[in-house]
């Protein structure tokens, strides 16, 4: 089944809970804002990949400017040696 679902809900308060699995259903992520909701129906591996896209994203946008910890180290220890040899 093919479905597309669109909604523009910037600057929307939102509710999000993930509904635990049934016998008769998956776990169910519920999306509510003002003038709706939405439901996606899944498996806990779908579900996963969702939080990975998610976070994937987030890590993107949230921490440009925090510089990478192994860079760092990189950069004092080359500094170091290039000190040592100078």
């Amino acid at each position: 089944m093919s479905t597309a679902f669109s909604a523009h809900i910037s600057g929307q308060r939102i509710e999000v809970e993930i509904v635990p699995p049934t016998h008769y259903s998956p776990s169910v992520l519920s999306i509510r804002q003002q003038t709706g909701t939405f439901q996606l129906h899944a498996d806990p591996d779908q579900l996963a990949e969702v939080e990975y896209a998610i976070r994937t994203y987030l890590d993107g946008i949230r921490y440009p400017e925090t510089p990478d910890q192994q860079s760092l180290l990189h950069d004092e220890c080359r500094a170091a040696i290039e000190g040592e040899i100078a």
